[in-house]
């Protein structure tokens, strides 16, 4: 048996990070949750992140450290970004998602796919 993707979750808003949790563990994902990026960064150093998620709720400038810290660390780790409206942009090397439970799961079920090489 395979163990389920260990996600992080970054957000500013308990109230949002807590049914986007619940959502997760329900899909069953196993889920970390940090409210800052300072503690974001110290579990993506601890290695045992599969996927990161970033709310947006976590201002544009405190992405691009999380986000250049993750590319530094774990180059190939996948990052999504939970956009609060479609017309809003994700930063680079973000994976845009849209504010929609049924969109996060799908976006992070590809996203934490075992890649297959032919």
């Amino acid at each position: 048996m395979t163990t389920p993707p260990h996600i992080l979750s970054v957000g500013a808003n308990p109230t949002l990070m807590s049914s986007r949790s619940l959502i997760l563990r329900s899909a069953g994902y196993l889920v970390e949750e940090a409210y800052t990026v300072g503690k974001a960064i110290n579990l993506v150093a601890g290695d045992s992140i599969d996927a990161i998620l970033i709310c947006h709720t976590i201002p544009q400038d405190d992405q691009k450290v999380l986000i250049s810290f993750v590319r530094e660390k774990r180059r190939l780790m996948p990052v999504l970004c939970i956009r609060s409206n479609t017309y809003e942009t994700a930063p680079r090397t973000c994976v845009a998602v849209d504010n929609d439970p049924e969109e996060l799961l799908k976006s992070l079920k590809m996203a934490t796919a075992p890649k297959r090489f032919s």
